[in-house]
């Protein structure tokens, strides 16, 4: 009896300590977005969906995943909500986080907040600035950019600027997701949250656009890693190389869904210091306090002929 009830005291020791640390996958979707979180707590949290069903479902069936407990779509586009219809009509969803942004030239994102809608045991939520998600009581989740408003618009940009920004602040790191917020919403997220943009983790904006991730939003942001979901031979030749440049500047090392799905983890308070990138562990922690003085990591890439890959083959070998 004593042995039993030593084993199940480990094994409850064991899942303590996986849960209480914060894993990050950055999935690769093709050219498209989709970000899935383990919180400490054990809840988990998917932010977009990808451009088709295939990719996330698959990647969420081979997690083992049944439950969703809070799926975000960050804006109106088809590269980030396609792969959300597969995810409610396979998973258990319970919070759906929507924008007020109204894409009238596609109704696939009105689909898929009927889907939402169908859902009997899902809630759908519209936050505004500055709130805190209560998603889990040690992780720190402020929303720092939506449209809380009703936003009806056939132009691009204006849907992108609608986008849900989130930052995931954890055991001293932040994990800044931006879906794609352009240079206007980088200013005027600087003038309102001012030091709380700082973040160990940066997903970076639009796919790596020249549009997004200016030098002073990076400046304010501090990253020392830049992940950047894109996909092979895309129309948009993304990502580009003025973003790249300017990332590169900052000293961070930069990640490529490209180069397939890119993981993160943050680990628990007092269970050590090591910053996992990709399962191997991250270079030593900066201080908060300290201007950024990182070494870029040396990474081996396969073979590319595309623009996008090309291009951050070029600039992670300078």
């Amino acid at each position: 009896m004593k042995s039993f009830c030593l084993a199940a005291a480990l094994l409850v020791c064991s899942t303590s300590s996986l849960r209480a640390q914060l894993n990050a996958y950055f999935v690769n979707v093709g050219q498209g977005d989709a970000t899935y979180i383990e919180l400490p707590n054990g809840s988990n949290v998917l932010i977009d969906g990808g451009p088709s069903a295939a990719p996330i479902y698959d990647f969420l069936k081979a997690k083992g995943v049944t439950k969703i407990d809070h799926v975000v779509l960050t804006h109106p586009h088809s590269d980030h909500y396609r792969g959300l219809k597969k995810v409610f009509t396979s998973f258990d969803v319970k919070n759906f986080y929507d924008t007020k942004a109204e894409n009238m030239d596609a109704v696939g994102d009105n689909n898929l907040r009927e889907l939402a809608n169908a859902e009997p045991a899902c809630r759908t939520h519209f936050p505004e600035v500055g709130e805190n998600l209560a998603w889990d009581k040690h992780v720190t989740i402020k929303v720092l950019n939506t449209c809380s408003e009703v936003v009806r618009t056939r132009d691009s940009s204006e849907i992108n600027d609608c986008s849900m920004v989130l930052r995931f602040y954890y055991n001293g790191h932040g994990i800044l997701t931006t879906g794609d917020a352009e240079a206007p919403v980088e200013n005027a997220m600087m003038r309102i949250f001012k030091s709380g943009l700082q973040s160990t983790y940066l997903k970076v904006s639009h796919h790596g656009s020249r549009y997004s991730s200016t030098d002073k939003f990076l400046a304010r942001v501090q990253p020392r890693v830049a992940i950047i979901s894109a996909g092979p031979d895309n129309t948009y030749g993304h990502p580009h190389k003025e973003a790249l440049d300017r990332i590169r500047a900052t000293g961070a090392q930069i990640f490529s869904t490209l180069f397939g799905t890119q993981s993160l983890t943050i680990p628990a308070p007092k269970r050590g210091v090591e910053l996992l990138i990709n399962g191997q562990i991250d270079v030593a922690p900066a201080s908060l306090t300290e201007a950024p003085r990182f070494n870029m990591e040396e990474r081996a890439f396969e073979p590319a002929d595309t623009p996008a890959l090309g291009q951050l083959q070029e600039a992670l070998a300078e």
